[in-house]
């Protein structure tokens, strides 16, 4: 019998097509006699909808077309309905999650899906909150004895009501060139390089658009960028370290996801421009692969991720910067290329039992505790 999945994308988030574009790049190779597949989409303003058009990304030219022949549907015990006087229900025996950002990528319906019993694929609530949070993913990298850059972080309305005092403590801790950005979203968006006064207040102002959490951290000098993944539940193994290759000081929305103009067929962060493996010693990659596995399991990691490190290659040393919970195409091209060659449609197959077998061990914990208190206060003529 197949096994029902839900796929779960879009969302009420800044990274709303990308979220589309991994899970209509995963479905292409989901092993279809294996599962049958109902698509969950979830609009820009929060609400969900289900119809076999969101599987094909041509439906997408006119979205608010496609939404008025889409049927809105609920949560509901183990699965969804469609709601009214004639609802039909949809039952799944897992929601597979491609959510990228605010209230998919952080926690939020990971919450939702456990209050309604139904399993998912995927950090759990926490590591899923972690991971999202920048800052608080530094203070845990730190806690794991993991170098990363020196950062301050601030609050939106802290810099609303005094800007001119926040300026002065990230210059008294911090040293220009400095990256600023947004603290919990994705994809680059909101991030920008600071030189100067006059570019750390402008793009303060500019990632504060985006977050009510803005982190300022030293940028780093002749350092690579390289990445690696993570993949497993309880046996976790690490895929090839890359290099991925910027078009400019910082790795860019466009370099991640518009490579090749406008017109050019878009296979989300599978078409960013890269070295595999990346130029590094076998030392490094070996410390590097380590680190990762380390970091999710940590974070309780389920699925994949991928955690980004900025590396001095004369020195031997690196940095961990963040980690990503999916990663934009659920880096499969990070695991084909490994000696048990991972194809992109055993790593969904993978995520899918590793998310089944999660909420097998959930079922272990008992989470009714029988306590007598509230009819002996009842008998005994209430709380006073």
């Amino acid at each position: 019998m197949a096994i029902r999945v839900g796929l779960f994308f879009g969302g009420r988030s800044t990274e709303h097509e990308v979220s589309v574009i991994t899970a209509l790049g995963a479905y292409e190779h989901l092993d279809k006699n294996k599962y049958e597949v109902t698509p969950i989409y979830v609009s820009k303003t929060g609400d969900f909808y289900t119809n076999p058009k969101f599987l094909q990304l041509k439906n997408f030219k006119d979205v608010d077309s496609l939404l008025l022949s889409s049927t809105k549907i609920n949560f509901s015990k183990g699965g969804l309905n469609s709601g009214g006087f004639f609802s039909k229900a949809i039952t799944l025996d897992i929601a597979f999650l491609f959510f990228h950002g605010s209230f998919g990528e952080d926690g939020v319906i990971q919450g939702l899906l456990e209050m309604y019993k139904i399993p998912y694929t995927g950090f759990n609530v926490m590591g899923s909150a972690v991971a999202m949070d920048k800052v608080i993913s530094k203070l845990v990298f730190q806690a794991l004895g993991f170098n990363v850059a020196k950062f301050v972080s601030i609050g939106r309305n802290d810099w609303i009501k005094d800007s001119k005092n926040c300026l002065i403590e990230i210059k008294k801790k911090l040293k220009f060139p400095l990256i600023i950005k947004p603290a919990d979203i994705g994809s680059t968006i909101g991030i920008n390089r600071a030189k100067t006064d006059m570019d750390l207040e402008f793009n303060i102002e500019v990632a504060a658009v985006y977050s009510d959490k803005i982190l300022i951290e030293e940028a780093f000098e002749g350092c690579i960028e390289v990445n690696c993944a993570a993949l497993g539940y309880n046996d976790v193994i690490p895929s090839l370290c890359e290099m991925p290759i910027r078009s400019g000081e910082t790795l860019s929305y466009e370099d991640k996801y518009l490579k090749g103009g406008k017109n050019a067929k878009s296979t989300g962060m599978a078409s960013l421009s890269r070295k595999i493996p990346a130029p590094i010693s076998q030392n490094l990659t070996k410390k590097i692969q380590e680190t990762t596995v380390k970091i999710f399991k940590a974070l309780e990691g389920c699925g994949v991720a991928r955690i980004d490190y900025f590396v001095d290659v004369k020195k031997e040393k690196f940095y961990v910067n963040e980690i990503n919970s999916p990663p934009g195409s659920l880096a499969f091209y990070l695991f084909e290329l490994l000696p048990i060659g991972i194809k992109y449609s055993q790593l969904l197959d993978r995520i899918i039992e590793d998310g089944l077998k999660r909420f097998e061990d959930q079922k272990k914990t008992q989470y009714i505790f029988n306590s007598p208190l509230l009819s002996q206060m009842a008998k005994a003529g209430g709380i006073n």
